[in-house]
């Protein structure tokens, strides 16, 4: 039996957090649960967009969409969602954990600071380690352009004002 990859786990106990949080701060998520809502429809689309999003990304990666294990990493990929977040599949978890606002905003907002920081922490440095050692200056230079979680690339210190002298 193969145990599930550490980001499962985080984003599960995140999910799990996040509705308790929800269920207690905001009596009527159980009073939607209990007699469906169309905000239920909003969290599923929550979950289905982050689905989608997941697939998208793995193909990026070159993964196929049932991979569970992602061993040594190959190749480092730095382009399309990768040039705007080096973590794009946790980010996209996000979504979901935000559409507890719903409900409960404060729970929302918790939860995703609680997911994002434990994904720091337990998934994304252990990663970041291992792609260091793989692929050296090439990831040096992919993680000092590129966000850990969203924004826009940053450019060489080098580069500022380049473009608007012509160089």
């Amino acid at each position: 039996m193969t145990l599930p990859h550490r980001s499962a786990i985080v984003a599960g106990a995140a999910w799990a957090a996040t509705f308790g949080l929800a269920l207690a701060l905001a009596p009527r998520l159980a009073a939607d649960l209990a007699a469906p809502s169309p905000r239920l429809l909003l969290l599923a689309g929550a979950g289905a967009l982050f689905i989608g999003l997941v697939a998208c990304f793995q193909r990026e990666m070159g993964l196929a969409l049932r991979a569970s294990s992602f061993g040594d990493p190959r190749r480092l990929v730095t382009s399309g969602s990768f040039a705007v977040s080096r973590n794009p599949i946790y980010l996209a978890f996000v979504i979901p954990l935000a559409s507890f606002a719903l409900w409960s905003p404060l729970a929302a907002v918790l939860g995703v600071g609680l997911y994002l920081a434990a994904m720091t922490l337990l998934v994304v440095r252990p990663e970041e380690r291992a792609l260091a050692d793989a692929f050296g200056a090439e990831f040096a230079e992919w993680a000092r352009r590129t966000p850990r979680w969203i924004g826009p690339p940053r450019r060489p210190r080098g580069d500022v004002g380049r473009d608007i002298a012509g160089a």
